[in-house]
C-alpha cells in the first residue's frame, strides 16, 4: 500500500446518530484539505451475541394429513439435544404426543417418528433456516415413510460463519466494507478482525468527504445480525491512494535525470 495522507477513524456504534447496534447511521468527520480516496478496516470487533436462531428466520410447518400448521421456535442458541426438545414439545402440542426424536452421535442426524394416523412431512420455506437445525435442505417438503424420517443432512449448530459489513461509502454494487469470519470463536465471546495487509483489502470511496454514513452489519444471506443490546467497534484507515503509474513515471524520470548528469 502507498498513501500520500491518511486519517484513522476510530468507530463505536454505541455513538451512532440513530439505529441499531448492528444498522446505523454515523458521522465521519473528514479535515478540509485533506484528500482522500480509498478506505479500509483496520480492526474490528463484533461481539458473538447474536443467537443461532433468530426471529425471522425461525419458522417451519408439521403438514398433516394435508393440513399445514406453522410453528416457530424460539429465538436462541442451541444444540443438538436442547434444539430436540424444544422442536418435540412443539410437534406434540400440535399432534398430541404422536412424535418422538432420537439424535445419533454417530450419523449426526435426527430421526423422526410419527405414531399418529394419515401422512405427515415438515415443509420449509425461504427466508427460514430451521433446515440447518432439523437436518433438511433449507428450502425443502420431507415426507414420513412409514412413520419414519432420517434427516437427509448432518445437523448444524454452529451460528453464522461469515459476517459482512456493509457501508454506504463503499464504491461499488456490493457495498460490503469488510468482510469477518467467525473460525472457532465461541457464543458470547467475541470475533475479532486485524488486517494484515491494508492494501490488498482497501476499498474505493464514494463520498471523499464529511458526511452522515450508513453502516450494517449482515449475514451470508444479506440479513440484518441483532447483536442483542452490544455494540461494534472498527478502525477506519481513509487515506490518498497513491497513483503507482506516476510514481513509476517519477522514479524513471528521477533515473532517466541521474544518467544524464
Amino acid at each position: 500500500m502507498s498513501a500520500r495522507a491518511s486519517q484513522l477513524i476510530y468507530l463505536d456504534s454505541e455513538e451512532r446518530i440513530s439505529g441499531s447496534a448492528s444498522n446505523f447511521l454515523y458521522e465521519i468527520v473528514i479535515p478540509d484539505g485533506l484528500k482522500v480516496d480509498t478506505c479500509c478496516v483496520l480492526s474490528m470487533t463484533i461481539p458473538r451475541s447474536y443467537y443461532l436462531i433468530r426471529p425471522g428466520q425461525n419458522k417451519a410447518i408439521l403438514v398433516l394429513d394435508g393440513v399445514e400448521h406453522p410453528f416457530e421456535i424460539p429465538p436462541g442458541n442451541y444444540n443438538a439435544d436442547n434444539f430436540s426438545e424444544i422442536l418435540l414439545a412443539i410437534l406434540n402440542g400440535i399432534a398430541a404426543a404422536a412424535f418422538t426424536i432420537t439424535f445419533s452421535t454417530i450419523t449426526g442426524k435426527y430421526t423422526y417418528s410419527y405414531s399418529g394416523l394419515g401422512t405427515a412431512s415438515f415443509k420449509l420455506e425461504d427466508p427460514s433456516r430451521l433446515g440447518h437445525q432439523m437436518g433438511f435442505d433449507e428450502i425443502s417438503e420431507n415426507h414420513f415413510v412409514g412413520g419414519t424420517l432420517q434427516s437427509k443432512n448432518v445437523v448444524n449448530f454452529v451460528s453464522t460463519s461469515t459476517l459482512f459489513l456493509h457501508s454506504d461509502m463503499v464504491d461499488d454494487s456490493t457495498s460490503i466494507l469488510q468482510e469477518v469470519y467467525a473460525d472457532n470463536s465461541v457464543p458470547f465471546s467475541n470475533l475479532v478482525y486485524n488486517c494484515r495487509v491494508p492494501g490488498m483489502y482497501s476499498k474505493k470511496m464514494k463520498n471523499t468527504r464529511s458526511a452522515v454514513f450508513s453502516f450494517s452489519l449482515c449475514d451470508e444471506h444479506d440479513k440484518e445480525v441483532d447483536l442483542n443490546g452490544h455494540d461494534i467497534c472498527v478502525t477506519l484507515l481513509l487515506y490518498q491512494k497513491e497513483d503507482l503509474t506516476k510514481t513509476f513515471q517519477r522514479g524513471f524520470e528521477a533515473l532517466i535525470r541521474a544518467q544524464g548528469d
